[in-house]
């Protein structure tokens, strides 16, 4: 084991950035975060219903729609565990840790492969050897790194959205397609195709992809035609990426055109181009989006964690440096690091968008979503950049004959510096593992974001009997889902009640207004109000009903017979 890991050091040291991003995601998972909130409930339980039905949709109009890939794959999830939260949130995970083998795929890819610095950017002096890896692994390893153990990424790998998908279809679809232009390989073309395209199938920030895909194609077919371009048909893998994605995207077109409406969903009621100044919302929601990675981040909880900035401070640092390396090449005529540099600031620019045309809940770590690729790649090259400098002038110092006696010294600085590194990077994973494993558990505002009551509450009356008559009183708001708010969906995931079938199997009721309720048995009946807080539909349901009684259960309140004892 230990001669391949000196053989093949930088798929060693992937091996445990994959590990470590895999234990951040699924470690916990079942009980951390808490609860479940409705909108991961109603994916669930269009999931169930499409299990029952057999009716899997290419999108779910329900809860301001919601494109069907994700929800479908949840749907085996469910099949293959059970209706548990953690069966939803697994499949969020499992795309979370396949993304951060994408950015070591797609990093490679930009600065080995297209700026040929697999070796010789940042080299030795002419005529030594190379001592360790080439820059575009270290770039690469370190991105992947940055992003396994980073808060932002972590929190959305383990929450049941649908927008965890987008940096995965982003990062491979992007890697693919470079790989293709440069090789012209079919297999590389037809899977960048088909990431891209299944990328359409996932959430609206997706749909800025193509303009940041233009930028590669242009570049390779300006190269081809000019003869700078050694593959030897850039036309035809661009024709053959661009007709695999529009097959790939094809049924969720066809959706849209025959329902424009749903094209749109909510992104109409928060756009920018819903003020007055257009203009001046976006500057706002830009400054905004931009601050959040180092001064104040998304305060939501289900986002992130007490407002923190979205990079960690180190990470923080690693990214500035990139960022200013990338615009420095990016204008500098000549420089190697000018296509990579293009690429990632245009995707860091164009998946900033859905947060910049959009002028609610700012800064809005959800729908920044896609800025997450480029923004680690760029701190990984920053992280490289910061180690070379620190490293370039031992390893001139250690080739040059006339600092023979000082070799046992130079060797020393080299081993603290290796340490000072693995410091840093294990303080960045410390960090993310205490902010997300201890303090966002602690969080007082944790089990109010996913709804933690109301998931306890519905697996109490789940465990009730069904001739006992379970009515749900709806009264925590939402939009209305087939008469319903979606508050409720939580509750009926929790208890297996979202089909009309599975209401009358088990003895459920789902009613907004304490006036409707008529139980058959009282003696067999319990009432739930799933806002404990609403002291005027408890006093309507004592008075309404006094042979029950309000018994608390931890976090919520039941009213039950009077005569039951009190679990």
């Amino acid at each position: 084991m230990s001669n391949l890991i000196r053989k093949h050091p930088e798929f060693a040291l992937l091996a445990i950035a994959l590990a470590v991003a895999g234990f951040f995601r699924f470690y916990q998972i079942a009980s951390n975060p808490p609860g479940l909130y409705p909108d991961e409930a109603m994916n669930g339980n269009n999931a169930v219903e499409a299990l029952a039905t057999g009716a899997f949709k290419i999108f779910y109009p329900e809860n301001n729609g919601r494109e069907g890939l994700f929800i479908n794959i949840q749907a085996l999830s469910v099949w293959l565990f059970g209706p548990e939260a953690w069966a939803l949130r697994i499949v969020s995970a499992i795309f979370g840790t396949l993304t951060v083998l994408g950015v070591w795929l797609l990093a490679r890819e930009l600065f080995g492969g297209w700026t040929g610095q697999s070796r010789e950017a940042g080299g030795p002096p002419s005529g030594e050897p190379r001592r360790g890896l080439p820059p575009a692994a270290v770039i690469a390893l370190a991105s992947a790194f940055l992003i396994a153990t980073s808060y932002w990424h972590v929190n959305f790998s383990r929450i049941g959205f649908r927008a965890v998908m987008v940096p995965f279809f982003l990062v491979f679809g992007l890697a693919f397609l470079l790989r293709a232009l440069r090789t012209g390989s079919i297999p590389m073309t037809v899977l960048g195709g088909l990431a891209t395209g299944l990328g359409f199938h996932t959430y609206i920030a997706f749909r800025f992809a193509p303009l940041i895909l233009a930028v590669p194609i242009a570049a390779s077919l300006r190269s081809w035609y000019r003869g700078l371009q050694k593959q030897p048909c850039v036309p035809c893998v661009a024709a053959l990426f661009l007709f695999v994605a529009f097959v790939a995207a094809l049924p969720v077109g066809i959706y849209f055109l025959n329902h424009p409406g749903d094209f749109f969903g909510r992104s109409g009621q928060v756009s920018i181009f819903a003020t007055d100044d257009p203009l001046a919302a976006f500057v706002r929601s830009s400054v905004i989006t931009l601050g959040m990675f180092h001064i104040r981040g998304d305060c939501n909880p289900r986002h992130n964690f007490a407002c923190f900035p979205e990079l960690s401070p180190v990470a923080g640092v690693f990214f500035l440096v990139g960022f200013c390396l990338m615009l420095l090449a990016l204008f500098r005529r000549g420089d190697p690091n000018r296509f990579p540099a293009a690429l990632l600031i245009g995707s860091f620019l164009v998946m900033m968008l859905p947060a910049s045309l959009t002028r609610e809940g700012l800064p809005h770590a959800l729908r920044s979503i896609g800025m997450i690729p480029p923004v680690f790649i760029i701190a990984g090259y920053g992280a490289w950049w910061i180690w070379e400098k620190f490293r370039a002038p031992l390893r001139r110092a250690e080739a040059n004959p006339a600092n023979a006696p000082h070799q046992t010294r130079i060797r020393r600085i080299r081993k603290e510096l290796a340490i000072l590194a693995i410091v840093a990077m294990a303080w960045v994973a410390g960090e993310g593992f205490r902010n997300y494993f201890f303090r966002f558990p602690a969080s007082t505002r944790t089990p109010a974001a996913f709804t933690t009551d109301l998931w306890h509450g519905g697996r109490y009356l789940a465990s009730l009997p069904d001739d006992t008559e379970k009515i749900v009183v709806v009264n925590s708001g939402g939009d209305l889902i087939r008469g319903i708010p979606a508050s409720a969906q939580t509750v009926m995931f929790a208890t297996g009640t979202f089909l009309e079938s599975e209401r009358r199997e088990k003895n459920f009721r789902y009613v907004t207004d304490v006036r409707d309720i008529a139980p058959a048995d009282i003696a067999r009946t319990v009432v739930y109000p799933m806002n404990p807080l609403d002291l005027e539909a408890r006093e309507a349901i004592r008075k309404r009903f006094p042979e029950l009684e309000g018994k608390n259960h931890d976090d919520f309140i039941l009213f039950e017979p009077k005569t039951k004892t009190s679990r």
